[in-house]
């Protein structure tokens, strides 16, 4: 009987440990954004399907962002998103569209942390734009600078390019994948 009763036990035991293990091993590496003090506060204000447009000196419009959801902090000034969808004029017409899962908006500095499943897509009219895949990105709205540290990978019809880190200037036009950087070129 006391024998039986260890047996049970160890196999409980046992059992609690494969579920902890599969689970352990089953969980994604995503990054997941990191709960911030405006978390902690209570949003003044939100908004459902929003659209928020900015435009330059000169009265163009420079960028327009769109969000399924939006929470706004008044301590940090920032609003959390949901399905951010970024898309940005350059001057000569083209465009750079961002997504993501989720964002983080800084509205006094006008910086987008775009995190989780991050895709910019450059002249998504053509048959094959250029695609970069990365799980986090921040835009510097003002300067129209991108970068991030996360690993890249950018594609289009003939070519993959994969890096650690990247920096982007979107009206010259320049991108330095900034350390171990892998290409395939396939015509």
């Amino acid at each position: 009987m006391k024998s039986e009763k260890i047996k049970k036990h160890s196999l409980l035991i046992i059992s609690i440990l494969a579920m902890i293990l599969i689970v352990w091993q089953n969980s994604d590496n995503k990054i997941v954004p990191v709960a911030s003090n405006a978390e902690q506060e209570e949003p003044d204000f939100f908004i459902v399907n929003g659209k928020y447009t900015v435009y330059d000196a000169d009265g163009y419009v420079s960028s327009i962002m769109k969000s399924s959801e939006a929470k706004h902090y008044p301590d940090q000034n920032i609003a959390l998103l949901k399905s951010p969808n970024l898309l940005v004029y350059r001057e000569d017409n083209t465009t750079l569209r961002l997504t993501a899962d989720n964002g983080r908006y800084k509205m006094t500095e006008e910086n987008l942390e775009l995190i989780n499943n991050v895709t910019m897509i450059r002249d998504e009219q053509l048959k094959a734009p250029w695609t970069l895949k990365t799980e986090s990105l921040t835009v510097l709205n003002k300067s129209r600078f991108i970068t991030t540290k996360q690993p890249v990978t950018i594609s289009d019809n003939v070519s993959i390019l994969e890096g650690e880190g990247m920096n982007a200037w979107v009206d010259d036009k320049k991108i330095e994948i900034t350390s171990n950087v892998r290409g395939n070129y396939a015509q």
